[in-house]
């Protein structure tokens, strides 16, 4: 297109100077400025501005959230029977509390020699639970080994005390017996299950159980039943048990129950 122009123009200033040569001596042949300056400016095509490509802008850095760290659980113990907890890890420690069935309570250290758990009391303290009966949940790994506290050392200063009676002997001694001959010779069984009887003093120590004449084991205050411990014996075999409770001021009457298996 400005080809096509600057060809117009040049046949315009031709034809323009072959008519000055016909012009009287006298007048000027000059180009008029104005003419210079427009075929000057059409024969030049404008340049047209380049516009600038955009600069690169720099992504910022991805920033990670600080990394979550899980809550470890707390270890928490329930017991399957009401069971007394202790400044230490006999009957020799002073009684302060207990668990009941259906209630739970922070776990805060162990002591594995002895079977017990440290306890955290509501009011803030601890105290020691038999482990007999406890369950606990979540992680015990990094719990506390405890060292067993000095036996209490009774006062040096004579008080006057009395002497409680024995306890009331337990009574409805029932056996809840669990016979297999699973694992047992021919003719033999294996004796389970458990023991329980009815609770009848409120000033007991504890229970002694046993399997004949044999002491078997022994239970806080306030539990009802005791396993039947694995026996190997024959058919009709008679199995005699016994409980007592007892207490500072002595042992109540043996009560005893007898089963056979099968």
């Amino acid at each position: 297109m400005y080809q096509r122009k600057f060809n117009l123009l040049l046949s315009l200033l031709l034809v323009a100077a072959l008519s000055a040569c016909n012009l009287p001596s006298g007048e000027d042949l000059t180009p008029t400025p104005d003419l210079a300056l427009t075929v000057t400016a059409l024969a030049q095509p404008q340049e047209t501005a380049t516009p600038s490509l955009p600069l690169d802008t720099a992504t910022p850095a991805f920033t990670a959230g600080p990394e979550s760290t899980p809550t470890p659980s707390v270890p928490t113990v329930t017991v399957s029977t009401n069971t007394n907890c202790r400044t230490g890890p006999s009957t020799q420690y002073d009684l302060i509390g207990g668990l009941n069935v259906g209630q739970s309570a922070e776990v805060v250290g162990k002591s594995t020699s002895t079977g017990y758990w440290i306890i955290r009391t509501p009011g803030g303290g601890t105290c020691w639970l038999w482990g007999q009966f406890a369950t606990v949940s979540g992680n015990t790994a990094n719990l506390p080994e405890y060292p067993t506290p000095p036996t209490p050392t009774p006062s040096l200063t004579p008080t006057a005390t009395s002497t409680p009676n024995p306890p009331a002997a337990p009574s409805n001694l029932s056996a809840n017996k669990a016979c297999t001959t699973n694992g047992a010779p021919p003719g033999f069984y294996y004796a389970g299950g458990n023991i329980t009887w009815q609770d009848n003093s409120n000033d007991e120590t504890g229970f002694n159980v046993y399997i004949g004449a044999n002491l078997s084991g022994t239970t806080a205050a306030n539990v009802i039943s005791h396993p039947i411990p694995p026996l190997l014996v024959t058919g009709g075999q008679p199995i005699t048990m016994g409980v007592e409770a007892f207490n500072s001021g002595g042992k109540s009457t043996k009560v005893e129950i007898t089963f056979s298996c099968p």
